[in-house]
């Protein structure tokens, strides 16, 4: 069911996007978290199970999967901020400047969209993406490999996080930063190892459940709660609820027509949350000139978003998911099999993390 949790994380980052205002920001910024959480599970179980630390192989593919759609959509990005200047200024910050090969040159290189440089952003929140590979760093070389090492990770996670609180330095100090992501990267690896170890079990029930509270507490939040609450225990017991989640999640197994459908929308998830500001922007300019955010952009563009990312899937899917397969079959028995036979890439006794592997 990740896929069909992933498609709706990236549902929730354009609903923070495209509707605007004080109350929703948060949504998007507790979606990209639970991000986070999922990936630190699902890499954690692909590097043990499929490209067992195979650093080539877990590279290669890791780039095959993330670069190609993203240099499509800034491509398109780019042409458009070149030929509508005024418009796409109007529309997002991001694409108010002059631009500069230095600016395109950065946003091609990807980790320095992590920092405040450069402003111009091809695809505002793939700085998200930077911090993720980021991670998969420090998963491979550490906190992938052991259960302690995940639990390390965690605790530290876990003291910055704290030291932040007791320093005041705001918001923007538990998000952006890199050293922000440990805790629910770690999350992530960490229930991983606790289920392999059969250490924790999490019905698939207690897992919806928790998703179900994660979502409450979400939604509660500059609601119910004031804004000292979404930014500080709701944001922790956000990562907590979500984390059950994922224990329990994989362990569901979906009828085979679910199943599909799950990993189809796990497979448009990723283009979601590419295309949603160049969609939305053509969407605009095109019926509602000027009118630059609102529900009635939301509801108008989630067609297009939608058929735009089945689109992309469907290309990368001929283009460079045969690739991928390739890679990720490369000296693994079980995964070559699976790939002969078009399935996805499980083996007796392995989790299905790697099945939906982002």
């Amino acid at each position: 069911m990740f896929g069909s949790v992933r498609f709706f994380l990236a549902y929730l980052v354009v609903v923070s996007h495209l509707v605007g205002g004080p109350y929703l920001a948060h949504f998007g910024f507790y979606a990209v978290v639970g991000f986070f959480v999922v990936a630190g599970f699902v890499m954690t179980s692909a590097l043990n199970e499929v490209y067992r630390f195979d650093g080539m192989r877990f590279w290669v593919n890791r780039g095959l999967r993330l670069l190609p759609p993203y240099y499509f959509v800034s491509a398109i990005t780019l042409a458009l901020v070149a030929a509508m200047p005024d418009q796409t200024g109007q529309y997002l910050k991001f694409w108010q400047v002059d631009v500069q090969l230095r600016d395109v040159l950065l946003n091609l290189a990807v980790l320095p969209l992590q920092t405040t440089d450069p402003a111009f952003r091809m695809v505002p929140p793939f700085w998200s993406i930077a911090i993720e590979i980021e991670m998969y760093l420090l998963l491979y070389l550490l906190v992938a490999r052991q259960f302690g090492w995940a639990l390390v990770a965690l605790t530290a996670g876990l003291c910055y996080h704290l030291a932040c609180s007791h320093a005041n330095f705001g918001w923007a100090a538990h998000y952006f930063p890199i050293p922000s992501a440990v805790l629910p990267f770690a999350a992530g690896a960490l229930v991983y190892f606790l289920r392999r170890r059969e250490l924790w079990s999490v019905a698939p029930s207690v897992g919806l459940a928790a998703l179900a509270g994660w979502c409450a507490n979400m939604a509660i939040g500059g609601w119910v709660f004031p804004d000292a609450y979404v930014f500080g225990f709701g944001y922790y017991a956000g990562v907590a609820l979500f984390a059950v989640a994922v224990a329990g999640l994989a362990g569901l197994r979906l009828a085979a027509p679910l199943a599909r459908l799950d990993r189809m929308l796990g497979e448009w998830a990723y283009f979601v949350f590419l295309v949603q500001w160049l969609v939305g922007f053509v969407v605009a300019v095109t019926f509602m000139p000027g009118q630059w955010r609102g529900w009635t952009l939301l509801i108008v563009s989630t067609p297009a978003i939608t058929l735009a990312s089945a689109g992309l899937a469907l290309l990368n899917r001929c283009i460079v998911e045969p690739v991928r397969d390739l890679v990720r079959a490369h000296g693994d028995d079980d995964a070559r099999t699976a790939v002969q036979r078009h399935d996805p890439v499980i083996a007796p006794g392995r989790t299905t993390a790697h099945a939906i592997e982002l």
